[in-house]
């Protein structure tokens, strides 16, 4: 049986957190302002530091104070800012001034829409090294960009969360592919450049690790139609030695014309030797994984995969089989699935109905990375609305942890909401989802001869 603690794409939280001096270094950063771009890149503004340790923002200029190699992550809320404009919105990294190879991401955007745009990457990066954001548009004057909102009674919705954080050094990888791949059945996904790597090697997309441990993996996959007039989903998930993981299917609707990003994370424990892979399926022709070269930008890979090392002592992969459908007030997200855990509690309380199976208690103190992903759409496909997700820490909303997911007709996706920071032992954490419109919330599919595809997939991981 695999060992992994499994995937899925998805929404992202911040943590909030106590400060401590013997973290490692990380941040949690955001903006609450919205942001419209141009067809030159621009840098985004990061006006909110949520927690930091040695790592320093001045607006969206970053700079570490400590080498090493870090994660990081970058979820950016796109729209338009009247809801009327449509266009495609890319967002990728910079270092030192210069654009990071292989790291854009692409978002299309339709009237009415909202969805978040994610990036993320390992970086080698040495003291005193600065990094940015940047972000384009394809049409400015659609008034297209990344929008922050406030919805009454929940946590504001930021234009964009950042999280980082130093990662172990004896083992990671950055990898990505500079191919489109459709037309897949259970197929591997070819990963044909590496980026970044240390004591993980590459075959094509068949990883292996050398140094046995517990790994953080992200896969974010550029899903779109190659073919006139087709529709359909497209899915990736995960395989550790050659086996499906449970539980970690996620799953994409794409048509000719229409591009987004596709998130898979999970925790695996592996030993030195284990292969994993990441797997993809489409149900329609001409679906599946789209790379491509805007000018002046770096180039979108198909797929972008992060793989580091974590403590192997705190973690959990917890999950949902259950459709929960979301309305105007609040609701508990709940996890009646512990697919893996360590130190991090799926802390269900029997007599207390409204908090059961939904609550996660961390038992070390520590810096944890937490994502969680929710598959969001309509259960009759032809729900109008849009889906919330955000997070709370003891019983109070984290401020900026919110996130947005457009949804019309039989359209899903996955939601994302990610977030970095230090928890002391005792501290509980839980998600709940909101909704406007009718109809719409967290779906779960289990697609024939292929892993579920839950309504919500949680990772929550220390990382120091």
């Amino acid at each position: 049986m695999t060992r992994l603690v499994a995937a899925t794409i998805a929404f992202v939280t911040l943590l909030t957190l106590v400060a401590s001096a013997q973290a490692a270094p990380y941040a949690q950063l955001s903006s609450s302002r919205n942001q419209l771009g141009s067809t030159t890149p621009t840098v985004v503004e990061l006006d909110h530091n949520d927690a930091v340790k040695s790592i320093t923002n001045t607006n969206g200029r970053i700079t570490f104070e400590q080498a090493g190699a870090y994660f990081l992550m970058a979820a950016a809320q796109v729209g338009s800012v009247d809801g009327k404009g449509q266009g495609v919105v890319r967002l990728w990294m910079r270092t030192n001034g210069k654009d990071v190879a292989n790291s854009n991401s692409e978002q299309t955007i339709l009237p009415g829409f909202t969805a978040v745009l994610v990036t993320q990457g390992l970086a080698e990066i040495k003291a005193g090294d600065t990094m940015e954001l940047a972000y384009s548009v394809s049409a400015p004057d659609e008034k297209l960009g990344l929008i922050a909102s406030a919805p009454a009674g929940e946590p504001a919705v930021p234009s964009m969360i950042f999280s980082a954080f130093k990662v172990d050094d004896t083992a990671y990888a950055q990898l990505s592919s500079t191919e489109t791949q459709i037309d897949a059945a259970g197929k591997t996904i070819t990963l044909n450049s590496t980026d970044a790597a240390k004591d993980v090697e590459n075959q094509a997309g068949v990883v292996t690790c050398k140094t046995a441990g517990t790994y953080l993996l992200m896969a974010a996959g550029q899903v779109g139609c190659t073919a006139a007039g087709e529709k359909g989903r497209v899915r990736i998930w995960m395989r550790q030695n050659g086996q499906d993981v449970s539980n970690s299917n996620s799953e994409q609707t794409v048509h000719a014309g229409f591009t987004a990003v596709l998130v898979c994370q999970g925790v695996v424990a592996c030993k030195a030797g284990d292969r994993l892979e990441i797997v993809q399926s489409a149900t329609g022709s001409g679906l599946g994984l789209v790379a491509s070269t805007p000018a002046g930008e770096p180039s979108v890979p198909s797929l972008i995969l992060s793989l580091v090392k974590v403590t192997d002592d705190a973690y959990a992969q917890l999950s949902s089989l259950e459709p929960q459908f979301s309305a105007w007030y609040e609701k508990l997200v709940r996890l009646d699935h512990t697919d893996a855990a360590q130190n991090v509690e799926n802390a269900g309380r029997p007599m207390a109905r409204s908090i059961n199976k939904g609550t996660i208690a961390v038992q070390q103190d520590g810096v944890y990375f937490a994502i969680a992903a929710g598959q969001v759409g309509s259960a009759e496909g032809n729900g109008q609305g849009s889906v919330r997700l955000w997070l709370r820490k003891g019983g109070r909303d984290v401020e900026k942890s919110n996130a947005e997911q457009t949804i019309q007709g039989d359209y899903t996706t996955v939601l994302v909401t990610q977030g970095v920071g230090e928890a002391k032992a005792g501290s509980r954490f839980q998600l709940f989802h909101a909704a406007t419109g009718t109809g719409v919330g967290l779906v779960a599919v289990e697609p024939k001869g292929e892993p579920a595809v839950p309504s919500m997939i949680f990772t929550m991981v220390r990382v120091d």
